[in-house]
């Protein structure tokens, strides 16, 4: 009697698995720009060829483009976003957003999150708007969201210092917009636990990072992954790879805090959908390039042993699998160190 009763119970804890990765309903890709045909920054900038080639691509038939904070409510409040949906965000307030890049995505209808730092805004500074501009930007249909305000490196602040950095971006924006942001973009994408704990605290629906991945229902909400563009990776083809990604499932992430204090750490997490084991695999990357790993599969928990110590700064994790369907799943994650 008590096996049959194991047995029923692991029967019933597979199928429900199975029926919740089978139906992840929520996959949105976010981009994420800086500057725009600036071609001393190649790191930050894409050239004016490459956006145009973006933006045809956003604006055909087969992807739907929304505000990033519909993205988020829909995730938030359980509903069901449409087939390949795509977010724009950009970060810094640069000037070219203004003159070049906001025109264009304005003429095609695609909605734009525009992440700002507060210290760079004012009117002598020639390289980023001022308030002027971003109030028109709003006006226009551009959601503002915010960036702390000296964009520091958050994760070697005190937490004194981050809410000082807060307080001050949260009051600027209320003297300048009249209300606090709800969306909160982390400067360099790095963040620790501490950090998103005290974003929640001060209500922001969401923070994101700035590391590859397709957002869904199971994402961490105060670290959520764009992929990043620049001259570098804003080929159209990589562009047209990650904008018809989906979720990977990913729960159970560990280590939980992605500034790590244990070096190498230990990875591991768990899939929604068991079937994607056998085609998923794991990259590694650091300073010094890409970390050699051992990756262990049981059932539907992955777990990855690092066979050299991380270098300090940042580093990403990217996995992926290619699902039944055809679709790539794609999950990534940042580490500090």
């Amino acid at each position: 009697m008590i096996i049959l009763r194991i047995m029923f119970i692991i029967f019933i804890f597979l199928n429900i698995s199975s029926s919740y990765a089978s139906n992840i309903k929520n996959s949105a890709v976010v981009f994420m720009y800086h500057k725009f045909g600036i071609s001393k920054y190649p790191t930050t900038s894409v050239t004016l060829e490459q956006l145009d080639a973006h933006i045809k691509e956003f604006s055909k038939e087969k992807y739907s483009l929304k505000s990033i904070e519909f993205i988020v409510d829909t995730i938030i409040n359980d509903g069901e976003l449409p087939n390949n949906t795509i977010g724009i965000s950009v970060d810094d307030a640069d000037k070219s957003f203004y003159s070049t890049a906001w025109p264009k995505f304005k003429e095609n209808g695609i909605p734009v999150t525009l992440f700002v730092n507060t210290s760079t805004i004012h009117k002598n500074n020639k390289n980023y708007l001022n308030w002027d501009q971003i109030r028109e930007l709003r006006d226009e249909g551009v959601s503002i969201g915010a960036h702390s305000h000296s964009h520091y490196h958050m994760s070697e602040l005190s937490i004194d210092e981050v809410i000082n950095e807060i307080e001050i971006s949260n009051n600027i924006f209320l003297k300048e917009l009249g209300e606090i942001p709800p969306l909160f973009a982390f400067p360099y994408g790095e963040a620790n636990e501490e950090i998103m704990n005290l974003l929640k605290e001060y209500k922001f629906k969401v923070a994101f990072g700035q590391h590859s991945g397709v957002i869904n229902e199971t994402s961490n909400l105060y670290y959520l992954p764009r992929f990043s563009l620049n001259e570098r990776y804003g080929e159209i083809d990589r562009v047209k790879f990650a904008a018809n990604a989906k979720g990977l499932g990913v729960y159970d992430f560990i280590p939980k805090d992605p500034a790590i204090k244990e070096n190498p750490p230990y990875v591991g997490f768990s899939l929604l959908d068991e079937k994607l084991v056998p085609s998923l695999d794991c990259f590694v990357f650091d300073s010094k390039g890409q970390v050699e790993k051992e990756l262990f599969k049981f059932n539907e928990r992955i777990e990855i042993r690092l066979k050299r110590k991380l270098t300090k700064g940042r580093s990403r994790i990217n996995c992926t699998a290619k699902g039944k369907d055809g679709f790539w799943r794609w999950y990534g994650h940042q580490f500090y160190l």
